[in-house]
């Protein structure tokens, strides 16, 4: 019988990456850019919605603002004023028997005894 020799022949030693391996890192940068964008595009969710929440929470701290203007503007009006005044403190507006009507030159004579104020602050 005649011998052959099977020589095994090695494979000659590749590149440093071909085939598979450039498919698999292909796969994997694949896999983290989807990864990233799913990620940016849950915060971006998150963010609008937090956005259209101070957006509502603005709008009724507006409307609250109004309603406190409006209801200063209308405590402050004259006539509550005084009918508040007349409620709680009991005061009234003077008739005309309560009210004396004082002249300039009344109160700028000093030879009248009858005229000059006895308070300090009428004197200036």
């Amino acid at each position: 019988m005649a011998t052959t020799s099977t020589k095994r022949t090695r494979r000659s030693p590749r590149g440093p990456l071909k085939g598979r391996a450039w498919i698999a890192i292909g796969l994997g940068v694949f896999l983290v850019v989807a990864s990233i964008v799913v990620w940016r595009r849950g915060v971006g969710a998150s963010t609008v919605r937090e956005m259209s929440r101070l957006s509502n929470r603005q709008r009724a701290l507006l409307s609250e603002k109004t309603t406190l203007d409006r209801d200063i503007r209308s405590a402050m009006a004259r006539s509550r004023v005084i009918s508040e005044a007349e409620r709680r403190l009991g005061l009234h507006v003077a008739t005309d028997a309560q009210t004396r009507m004082l002249s300039d030159s009344m109160l700028a004579d000093p030879e009248r005894p009858d005229t000059v104020a006895s308070d300090s602050a009428s004197r200036s």
